[in-house]
């Protein structure tokens, strides 16, 4: 019997595009700010280079298509952390977790830095929806997903046994494959829009997926 929801955070709850534009955003202020005056989008370079190159070394090659020293780098990787998001919910999301916590316990599951992740939380004002957050940061790098850990502890803390849950995430392995590991249910979701969407998996077979949260929902709703 499902008796709790738990949720992925980024390119779940909210577009993570929005955070690193804003990121990429308080980038280019500090690039101005030295006196780099060209007439280049640094914000849609870095787009560029993140959403269509990877996401490996994007300032490094800013700093080689705007000759900028190398060692500024540390300095615009601050800032991008530092920054207060701009960030808001996808349309969807308050609905749906609005009347999922009627029914069930909710937790939220998210890696990355933690101060980043606490920041994006805040920006969404998302916390009131549920019963446990897990920032997976705070129990070590070596936590992060997909270690089943921060899985099994948003269930700790929601108290149900991780059978007794479903998990709904965007990526293939940190979400699937942790939360598959830690007993969960999994639903995997594919946003059009997402950015590992087109990513393949080996549990894609045997995972169910969905477009949205709307068909989350129904989806929730139908197990046992």
């Amino acid at each position: 019997m499902i008796r709790a929801v738990l949720f992925d955070l980024d390119d779940t709850l909210y577009e993570e595009r929005q955070f690193f534009r804003s990121g990429f955003e308080a980038v280019e202020q500090v690039l101005r700010d030295r006196g780099i005056t060209s007439a280049d989008d640094i914000v849609g370079l870095l787009e560029h280079f993140h959403h269509q190159e990877g996401r490996e070394g994007v300032f490094q090659k800013l700093s080689e298509r705007l000759a900028f020293p190398s060692t500024w780098i540390p300095d615009l990787v601050r800032a991008f952390r530092e920054h207060t998001p701009n960030i808001s919910l996808i349309a969807e999301v308050p609905g749906v977790l609005d009347r999922l916590r009627r029914r069930y316990r909710l937790g939220c599951i998210t890696d990355g830095w933690s101060s980043v992740q606490r920041g994006k939380l805040l920006a969404l004002g998302v916390e009131r929806f549920f019963d446990a957050v897990v920032v997976s940061d705070d129990y070590g790098r070596e936590m992060w997903k997909p270690h089943a850990f921060p899985f099994r502890k948003c269930c700790e803390l929601l108290g149900v046994d991780p059978s007794e849950a479903i998990f709904v995430g965007d990526h293939p392995d940190r979400d699937v494959t942790g939360a598959t590991a830690a007993g969960l249910r999994v639903v995997r979701l594919k946003r059009p829009s997402g950015y590992f969407t087109q990513l393949e998996h080996p549990l894609d077979a045997t995972t169910p997926s969905v477009q949205s949260l709307i068909e989350f929902e129904a989806l929730v709703h139908l197990q046992p």
